[in-house]
């Protein structure tokens, strides 16, 4: 551990205003003194539980310590079902595909930024030389690939190691040899499985008793892009079955008795418990990445799906007429704090600032609860504002709509962004608002739940269909507002203001 640039990179870090001195204390502590395990894959959740951190405030600090070099991110594929890491990248674009392949499973998983993409941190190799050797054992193996964030039952770990019937380390250009027999009495469990979880690749045998019995050798190449082939049938008989590992990299092999049918079985009736982690979504709804690394370079193919995205549009009433009654600086003055407001409760609500459009921003959030919060805190923060404000015959008037949905994250303008029906409808639900007022989707409204909410912050709320531009048929929408609202006829429609 190089002690010196350490407490330099601390020193950097306690420039941050942003960064409490209790946090940077500690995580000075845990880095000093935590072991090659440790620092691994810190999970910034389960640091901030463990020491009793704001949640928030601790992934700022993983954020900024990232941005100085102190750590690194590391973007894990992980798959739900075993919780192995499938893929591990250090940059957002290098993940690939609408989907990847779990091995050990043999399940095709979605690559959603909501679940199976975890976000963990691993101090920095300049600062650190690693000495955790994964393939020195079948126990190593498993700690190194596995996250620690999916705690299996001691039935299932039981059932997993009575499966495993050897294991390899193979140095590049070298080979593992595997005696494997079965006879007509042995057929129930006919399946032999070779996975190398690092090189996420398998093959899989199968006897077949239809083939005449004989005995054989079969040989296995494991090439970069897997291994070849990977299914192969064979007749009862004594057999040997050699892996070549004809990649540069040294790997490890697990020689496993599968039993799909068992594994689902045990894994239903004892299932893993899963710890919360940082999710990428989680990651980029947090204001401070947003800021630290907005220039990051990315590439301009990336695109990732978010299965639920809760997405803000605000917008101000009346700040061009503004403009020309008070003039530039006031007016300016008034936008700016407005603007200073927005993104202080958008950070409290774990929420980030995507984009502003002239006097109007666009945020999101992980959920439509803290969204929803966020707009209201909004409303009466402005508010009080205004009291100071109108004391000099000025005031703004805010307006904010709220939907929940999928979404695609790109890049546009050089700027991680999302694109997809659910922001259109969003960017649609909030124009249909008045000054002082909070307009939801169904999807927010259903998954908050907010009735009760609405009522303690001093709202009415009316619900009513509308026609929104894009949408083809009339959706539910809800207003909130503080002033008494007349029930709608069964029959009328709201239509979408261009």
């Amino acid at each position: 551990m190089k002690d010196t640039i350490i407490k330099q990179k601390f020193d950097t870090l306690k420039t941050f205003p942003t960064l409490k001195p209790e946090i940077l204390k500690i995580a000075e502590n845990y880095v000093n003194h935590s072991d090659d395990w440790k620092l691994l894959r810190v999970n910034p959740l389960k640091f901030a539980d463990e020491h009793k951190l704001d949640e928030n405030e601790t992934i700022d600090f993983f954020v900024h310590s990232a941005k100085v070099g102190l750590f690194d991110f590391a973007y894990n594929l992980i798959c739900p079902m075993c919780g192995g890491i499938v893929h591990s990248h250090h940059k957002l674009d290098e993940i690939e595909g609408k989907e990847f392949h779990c091995v050990s499973c043999n399940i095709i998983v979605p690559t959603l930024l909501d679940d199976q993409v975890e976000v963990a941190f691993q101090i920095h190799p300049s600062l650190q030389n690693n000495q955790i050797d994964p393939f020195v054992d079948v126990n190593h193996y498993f700690r190194y690939f596995f996250s620690e964030n999916f705690d299996k039952s001691i039935e299932l770990r039981t059932w997993i190691q009575s499966t495993i019937r050897d294991f390899a380390k193979i140095e590049p250009d070298a080979s593992f040899t595997f005696s494997y027999e079965t006879t007509y009495g042995n057929l129930q469990g006919h399946l032999l499985q070779f996975v190398s979880i690092d090189r996420n690749t398998m093959c899989l045998f199968s006897v077949d008793p239809k083939l005449p019995p004989t005995n054989q050798i079969f040989l296995v190449d494991v090439m970069e892009s897997g291994m070849k082939p990977n299914t192969v049938s064979i007749p009862v008989g004594h057999h040997q079955i050699t892996i070549h590992n004809r990649t540069r990299f040294t790997m490890g092999l697990n020689v496993l008795s599968p039993n799909p049918t068992e594994l689902g079985r045990i894994a239903k009736t004892f299932p893993t418990k899963r710890h919360s982690f940082l999710t990428a979504k989680m990651l980029l709804n947090n204001q401070s990445f947003r800021d630290l690394f907005r220039i990051q370079k990315l590439s301009p193919d990336l695109n990732l799906n978010v299965k639920s995205l809760t997405i803000m549009f605000t917008d101000l009433k009346g700040s061009t007429e503004m403009y020309d009654t008070a003039g530039d600086i006031i007016a300016y003055k008034l936008v700016q704090e407005h603007f200073r407001i927005l993104t202080e409760i958008v950070r409290k609500y774990k929420g980030a600032i995507v984009k502003t459009m002239g006097d109007a921003i666009m945020a999101t959030f992980s959920t439509p609860t803290e969204g929803l919060l966020a707009a209201l805190e909004m409303m009466e923060r402005i508010d009080s504002m205004n009291l100071d404000w109108k004391k000099e015959g000025y005031e703004i008037g805010l307006k904010v709509g709220l939907n929940e949905g999928s979404a695609l994250a790109v890049v546009n303008d050089e700027r991680l962004d999302y694109f997809g029906q659910s922001v259109n409808i969003a960017a649609r639900v909030q124009g249909l608002a008045k000054s002082g007022e909070v307009w939801l989707s169904e999807t927010v409204w259903n998954a908050t739940d907010p009735e009760e909410l609405v009522k303690q912050h001093g709202y009415f709320y009316r619900k009513q269909r509308a026609m929104l531009k894009g949408v083809g048929t009339p959706v539910p929408v809800f207003q909130l507002s503080r002033n008494k609202l007349k029930a709608p006829s069964k029959w009328k429609q709201l239509f979408q203001r261009s």
